[in-house]
């Protein structure tokens, strides 16, 4: 089962894996990284090791980042060369359920590219689809 890594900057990472875990229960081989403005990028990227190291069964870890080119972002790459890594930025909460679905069935590449799709396909204008399903007036 591919591991999980959820780092964002301050709480959310703990938050969305809390909401998550309202809603699905147990989520096994996930982690969180929160990171806090006084941390250094080698304090992040060690923190980003532990993390991975501690989801890691063989099947390789999806980090999940908050900000593309943001510190949770830069410090998961740099560990790319050194583990069975992918890094997809703009965590949403359907992307985090989405993943705990699938990521026993997938491959580590597959789930990746599968949930940056699943992650934008579920940004929309919820307003707009009420409107457009309203009677005309």
């Amino acid at each position: 089962m591919v591991g999980l890594v959820v780092a964002s900057h301050g709480r959310l990472a703990d938050e969305l894996v809390a909401t998550a875990r309202q809603i699905v229960g147990d989520l096994p081989r996930i982690a969180t990284l929160s990171v806090e403005p006084q941390s250094s990028p080698e304090e992040i990227r060690n923190r980003m090791r532990e993390a991975v190291k501690s989801v890691d069964d063989g099947e390789g870890v999806l980090v999940f980042a908050d900000l593309i080119g943001g510190s949770p972002c830069t410090q998961g790459l740099s560990l790319c060369q050194q583990a069975r890594i992918e890094v997809v930025t703009g965590v949403n909460l359907p992307m985090l359920l989405k993943a705990n679905s699938l990521r026993a069935e997938v491959s580590l590449r597959d789930l990746a590219h599968q949930l940056a799709q699943y992650g934008q396909k579920n940004i929309t204008c919820a307003s707009e689809l009420l409107r457009a399903r309203a009677p005309a007036a």
